[in-house]
């Protein structure tokens, strides 16, 4: 499956534990109704399942499968190795070129930093001018 800002981002979030379409249009600021479209698609590509959480009070939840574990630690890694590079590219002055790379990810940056994959020195390093903003985390996610 191509990788997507916004499958990336679920599939992220998961990884901590398992929940509910309102839990994660909460946590990465979508709309329930773009959330369930994604889960959808992860759902037919093997990476998520749905199961049932509480006893008196069931609610649907989603978490990972062993598939879906498998494809964000690929995609963890593809975008960390995509970052450093644009890094670079932004460190050479070449930023037509390092923009390019950072356009796809940009959306899953929070994400990745909040989750360990990105350090500050890279952050730094790549010197987001979206990001320096106080409201910079909220970002537009394509679909």
């Amino acid at each position: 499956m191509e990788f997507k800002p916004v499958y990336y981002m679920v599939l992220e979030s998961l990884a901590r534990g398992a929940k509910s379409v309102d839990e994660l249009a909460d946590e990465l600021g979508l709309e329930p109704h773009d959330v369930e479209a994604v889960l959808n698609t992860l759902m037919v590509a093997g990476f998520v399942e749905k199961g049932e959480r509480g006893l008196l009070l069931k609610r649907v939840v989603y978490s990972l499968t062993p598939q879906g574990w498998k494809t964000l630690a690929e995609w963890r890694q593809r975008a960390k190795a995509e970052l450093e590079k644009a890094a670079e590219l932004r460190k050479a002055g070449r930023e037509e070129e390092a923009e390019q790379i950072l356009q796809l990810y940009e959306p899953a940056i929070p994400l990745m930093f909040a989750a360990g994959i990105l350090d500050t020195a890279l952050l730094t390093a790549l010197a987001l001018e979206e990001l320096e903003a106080a409201d910079g985390w909220d970002q537009d996610v394509a679909f």
